[in-house]
């Protein structure tokens, strides 16, 4: 199995460096540009599958980059992004300022503190941990599979995916206008390529 990762493009709330997660925004105009790129990649790449987050800015990104192909998009809840609950579409320093010793908190034990109405990394870790294992189940050898989603998922399956667990977390980031590959092949994972840009296509 091929797995392609790719990250939805850009939008105003990443622009703006806002915490945000569940929250269902666009890509903006620099975000369309950057999927129509990555159209020029995977336009010549064959996609058995195409999985996204069930949210906008994944599926609009998925949608440009599969124009041509005759293929439905199958959109997942479980690979959405970390819920930030009631820190959505905030700022960190806004957050400094409303909620001072839950962000101390946060920052002092970011595995286990669950954020105000919303969700615990370990829950997060967790819940794509089970999604990624079942998109390797159902996929066949030979299948290519591209995903659409968020930084936060992504990252957590290269920390699945190469055994880093939880602490690997801060060492991956994926970067928009990009794309990563993973084999599997009976069993053994290899990591191919990590934010491999394609603004040559």
């Amino acid at each position: 199995m091929k797995l392609y990762l790719v990250r939805h493009g850009q939008t105003d709330m990443n622009k703006e460096k806002l915490y945000y997660g569940w929250t269902d925004c666009p890509i903006n105009e620099i975000g369309i540009k950057q999927a129509q790129t990555l159209y020029g990649f995977f336009k010549n790449v064959v996609c058995d599958k195409v999985i996204t987050s069930d949210l906008k800015r994944s599926v609009e990104t998925a949608e440009i980059i599969t124009k041509g192909k005759n293929i439905v998009l199958d959109k997942r809840k479980e690979f959405r992004e970390l819920n930030f609950g009631l820190w959505e579409g905030k700022h960190y320093k806004i957050l400094q300022q409303e909620y001072p010793e839950a962000f101390e908190q946060w920052g002092k034990d970011w595995k286990n503190f669950c954020i105000p109405e919303g969700e615990a990394f370990f829950a997060f870790y967790e819940r794509i941990r089970k999604a990624l294992e079942q998109v390797i189940k159902e996929t066949a050898e030979e299948e290519t599979v591209l995903l659409v989603t968020h930084n936060g998922v992504m990252s957590v399956m290269l920390c699945v995916l190469t055994g880093a667990g939880y602490d690997g977390f801060w060492k991956f980031f994926l970067e928009q206008e990009t794309y990563s590959l993973v084999s599997v092949t009976k069993g053994h994972i290899t990591i191919e390529k990590i934010n491999c840009p394609v603004k040559n296509f």
